[in-house]
């Protein structure tokens, strides 16, 4: 008898330690994607899908849209806050600008895109524009006083952002379904938060991290650091099945990438894109090939410091970043500590370094992007083409009245930014 309770003793410990282990493992697996450790990145079973990419489909992603929505095509959807949350929400005239909601300011909504027009009235989007549940703490229709004609009598009312966009859109042929959601934040991780997602100590000296998709992605080759070493650049065909970390500039130029399921860099510095993105699958039949950029400074696609166009005189790096006429609202987060001017300045020194950079006038500057997501605090494109992919920023400035907008489905087949948090990028709730 002794010994038989014993073993049913034995048998019931056994029975809770294995209960215990299942438990913990249906646990661990049904952890959010998003929270996975940079060092699991490589272990993904499945892609690392981001809620509101997949919810809502964006081609952008922007805070400000006074000047990217300006004839804009954008199919199917935009996400937008019109900088919510901070002193310049919609251009607020007493957030000590002396451009406003409807005279210059990059979180307004800018008059004279056309004649007795806004830029948002000249938009097409085909789907729905999701916004945070945002009030004015300001009176609209003392802002634009200017706006008299009876298309704005109505929006000029409002008392939320949906409001007005809606009673805009209303007026359209095709109009686009306004939705609130409860929190909206679109972002660009800093070069502290790429750090502590790569496991980067504080204060290291890595400079170059690589993490592979999975076991069957090959090494990184094919980028590295130019012959004076003040940026790193593609120095033949790149080979990139993963996440890569640089720290510093980056410079693509005429980049011919092979990839499988994507290649995701990372740079605490300014990414500079010159002319086409030449793809090749190393995946066999499901094409899955793309390009994902972040940076935590800036993109800028086709934009040099001098122009080919003898028309124009002014160098286009410079009046992107330093001397254009909106250039003082260009407030991203960090405003409290860095000037808008003083963050352009030094990404135009960055651009400066770099011997070879062209202005999208120099070349084929009809050049269109596919497969392309882009993440950073302000991403500025000088080409016409039309742009398949996604644009997450809290700043952009492409092509005026010229610009069309895609998603790319791509996005929601493959891992988007797996080693970062939703929260670090976009976040829809």
């Amino acid at each position: 008898m002794q010994k038989l309770f014993s073993l049913d003793i034995r048998s019931s410990l056994l029975i809770t330690f294995l209960f215990s282990l299942t438990f913990l493992c249906f646990a661990g697996y049904g952890k959010d994607p998003s929270s996975a450790k940079p060092a699991d990145t490589g272990k993904q079973s499945h892609p690392v899908i981001n809620a509101a990419i997949a919810e809502f489909e964006p081609a952008l992603a922007v805070r400000a849209s006074a000047c990217i929505t300006c004839h804009a095509k954008i199919h199917p959807s935009h996400i937008t806050d019109f900088g919510y949350g901070d002193r310049y929400f919609f251009g607020n005239p007493g957030g000590g600008s002396t451009l406003g909601p409807f005279n210059g300011s990059i979180y307004g909504d800018f008059y004279g895109a056309e004649p007795k027009k806004t830029g948002w009235l000249t938009a097409e989007i085909d789907k729905e524009i999701v916004v945070p549940q945002a009030s004015f703490d300001f009176d609209l229709s003392a802002a634009g006083a200017k706006l008299a004609q009876p298309e704005f009598q109505q929006p000029l009312k409002a008392t939320s952002l949906a409001q007005y966009l809606q009673a805009l859109e209303n007026q359209k042929q095709k109009p686009a379904r306004v939705v609130e959601r409860k929190k909206v934040f679109i972002g660009a991780p800093s070069a502290a938060v790429l750090e502590a997602r790569f496991a980067i100590a504080p204060g290291s000296e890595t400079k170059f991290k690589y993490i592979k998709s999975d076991g069957s992605s090959p090494d990184i080759a094919g980028i590295g650091l130019n012959s004076s070493r003040d940026f790193y650049t593609n120095t033949g065909e790149v080979l990139c099945d993963g996440d890569l970390f640089i720290r510093g500039t980056l410079f693509l130029n005429r980049m011919v990438l092979s990839t499988n399921s994507g290649c995701r860099i990372y740079a605490t510095g300014p990414i500079f894109l010159q002319d086409l993105i030449t793809y090749k699958n190393s995946g066999g039949s499901a094409d899955k090939s793309n390009l994902q950029l972040v940076s935590a400074e800036a993109i800028l696609l086709g934009v040099g410091d001098k122009s080919c166009d003898t028309t124009f005189t002014d160098s286009p790096l410079a009046r992107r970043l330093v001397s254009g006429y909106a250039v003082s609202t260009f407030f991203t987060r960090d405003a409290g500590s860095r000037s808008p001017k003083d963050v352009g300045q030094r990404i135009y020194a960055q651009g400066k370094l770099i011997p070879s950079l062209e202005d999208a006038s120099c070349h084929n500057d009809t050049i269109s992007f596919s497969r392309l997501l882009l993440n950073a605090p302000q991403v500025h494109n000088r080409y016409k083409g039309t742009f398949r992919g996604l644009v997450i920023a809290e700043i952009a400035l492409f092509r005026l009245s010229q610009s069309s907008f895609e998603f790319d489905r791509v996005f929601k087949q493959v891992s988007v930014l797996p080693v970062l948090q939703d929260s670090d990028y976009l976040e829809v709730k």
